[in-house]
């Protein structure tokens, strides 16, 4: 039986940057048992070790890009380019799309990692998301939930 994780990623006291963290909060209660969630803030070792720990892996984190703030988007990461990242302006030390290069490149990523960015649009320091955001979460929850690995485990 593979080795199942959500991971949100980001940090609560940055606005729409808690979106992952949110998720995950949403989802406590709704998984089988089995499968891990977490929380991380984005450290570039964390992330690896997920990596390594887990062979299905699903992130959930706040982006910036062109899109509309609470718009989001599930990509395949094995296969989809994440494009979505503007590394000056990432709040974590490398953005997702430099981890996933780097354990490419070491042969440490899972079998699948699935990759839920929603786009924000505040990333002060503040507690709240943004209402745009804050809609976007049970929306995320919610196909999360449907993924295969989820219902079936």
């Amino acid at each position: 039986m593979a080795k199942v994780a959500v991971i949100g990623i980001g940090n609560p006291f940055r606005g729409d940057d808690g979106a992952g963290w949110a998720v995950i909060d949403a989802l406590e209660g709704k998984v089988p048992c089995q499968i891990k969630l977490g929380k991380t803030r984005g450290e570039i070792t964390e992330i690896l070790s997920f990596f390594e720990d887990y062979s299905v892996l699903y992130l959930v984190d706040a982006c910036l890009g062109s899109k509309e703030a609470g718009s989001w988007q599930r990509l395949d990461a094995l296969k989809d380019n994440l494009y979505f990242e503007n590394t000056q302006t990432s709040t974590h030390g490398l953005s997702i799309a430099q981890a996933i290069s780097l354990a490419k490149t070491w042969e440490q990523l899972p079998t699948k990692l699935i990759v839920y960015a929603i786009f924000g649009e505040r990333f002060a320091v503040e507690r709240s998301l943004s209402a745009k955001v804050g809609k976007a979460v049970p929306k995320v929850t919610e196909s999360i939930l449907q993924e295969e690995e989820i219902r079936h485990a």
